[in-house]
């Protein structure tokens, strides 16, 4: 697998960030993803943590709710 490719899991994560900024207009927290994909928030963090190094999400430090997808050319 490439480097930058995701993961299905990672995939569905970054599809319910983009969806649910989508319908809300701001970042869904690590406690509302890891309630929706049904899963500990403590995999949550991995999975954007995986996001950010592949290239997928931004997210500034210290910022609640600033989880934001890179949009391709």
């Amino acid at each position: 697998m490439p480097k930058n490719e995701l993961t299905q899991v990672q995939a569905e994560t970054l599809a319910f960030i983009t969806r649910y900024i989508a319908q809300n207009g701001y970042s869904p927290t690590y406690a509302e993803i890891a309630k929706a994909e049904k899963v500990n928030v403590n995999a949550i963090g991995e999975r954007v943590a995986a996001l950010i190094k592949k290239g997928a999400v931004t997210k500034a430090d210290g910022i609640a709710r600033s989880i934001r997808p890179v949009v391709q050319a």
